[in-house]
């Protein structure tokens, strides 16, 4: 221990604040993941075959910072269902996320989420209420021979439905043309 200088009172902290009744110990962590992992297997065997989440659309992220990169959303605008060919009532009945608050005010965003909505309906395999009897509608249900290979195929388990398609963030390298080296950014953008 250090001493003091000059002529100052010795340390001597009486720092027993009873600590150990307000911390907080999380123990129970692992187990808990234990269970969450459980409870999803038990949700996905109940409602199989059907997917375990829902079909959620591509958005871009908020404020200058993070507009540039992509994630996922709350659900489709009703633009992008209409342009799908699909009501929100019935989009609900099928596994696709509806936000009616959100707008499209960017034309790529909506035609992304409109592929988006395409791609999934044509990989849906709807089963029908009466066994044999399908109906025909926004989407139709399935036929004998799709409803075979349905139940042949396994349950998708994923987090996100569909993943979000891969950003190229570099360019190939080329040859830098005569054309290249006497464009002017400067010009092109007056």
């Amino acid at each position: 221990k250090k001493m003091v200088k000059h002529n100052n009172q010795l340390p001597n902290v009486h720092l027993r604040k009873h600590w150990l009744s307000f911390v907080k110990t999380w123990f129970n962590q692992p187990a808990h993941k234990k269970i969450r992992a459980q409870k999803r297997s038990a949700k996905a065997a109940a409602i199989a075959p059907r997917p375990l989440q829902k079909l959620r659309p591509i958005v871009h992220a908020q404020s200058r910072k993070y507009n540039a990169k992509t994630r996922y959303g709350r659900g489709f605008t009703l633009q992008e269902l209409k342009k799908a060919g699909i009501s929100a009532k019935f989009a609900r009945t099928v596994g696709i996320a509806v936000d009616s608050r959100r707008m499209d005010l960017n034309e790529e965003t909506l035609q992304t989420n409109a592929q988006r909505l395409e791609s999934y309906k044509s990989k849906l395999i709807l089963f029908p209420r009466r066994a044999g009897k399908p109906k025909k509608g926004q989407i139709n249900d399935a036929t004998a021979e799709k409803l075979k290979s349905a139940e042949a195929d396994h349950q998708n388990l994923s987090k996100h439905l569909m993943e979000k398609p891969r950003r190229h963030l570099r360019e190939k390298p080329m040859k830098i043309t005569e054309e290249m080296k006497k464009f002017r950014p400067v010009f092109k953008i007056r």
